[in-house]
């Protein structure tokens, strides 16, 4: 199993992944202030549960966007390789996740970064997929 997930997106192809690092500062980024005042971290369980229900707060689909991003750290843009530090994953989602797409395509990206860290991937499938993805005629891809 592998809990990274390597998506066509935006310019190029990018890897999304959510180590500890991003979970943690998802969850507290995208948390709730308390009746007492005090700030509650959101679940990464809750937040890919609100996403399942379309109950998902905008800042929770930009948040796991680009903490995805950080963690994946890889790009293949123009057949160029690059990293994707802070800068450059704040960038990309401010210009190709809304206003400048739909917002519901930016939560179904979040949900698949999500449950690759939850459920994780299954490599064997993914291996699977993009050989059957591959082997289509031209004809077919263009559809």
């Amino acid at each position: 199993m592998d809990t990274a997930v390597d998506l066509k997106f935006a310019d190029g192809e990018y890897r999304f992944w959510l180590p500890w690092p991003q979970v943690f500062e998802l969850e507290r980024k995208c948390g709730y202030v308390g009746h007492d005042g005090g700030r509650r971290p959101k679940s990464i369980f809750q937040i890919f549960n609100e996403m399942g229900e379309l109950s998902a707060n905008a800042l929770d689909i930009k948040e796991t966007i680009r903490l995805g991003l950080i963690g994946g750290n890889h790009g293949l843009v123009d057949g160029e390789e690059i990293k994707v530090g802070p800068l450059t994953a704040a960038q990309i989602v401010e210009e190709y996740v809304y206003p400048a797409r739909p917002l519901d395509e930016a939560m179904q990206l979040a949900a698949t970064i999500l449950h690759a860290a939850i459920a994780g991937v299954d490599l064997k499938k993914k291996a699977v997929t993009e050989a059957e993805a591959n082997s289509q005629n031209p004809s077919e891809k263009a559809q």
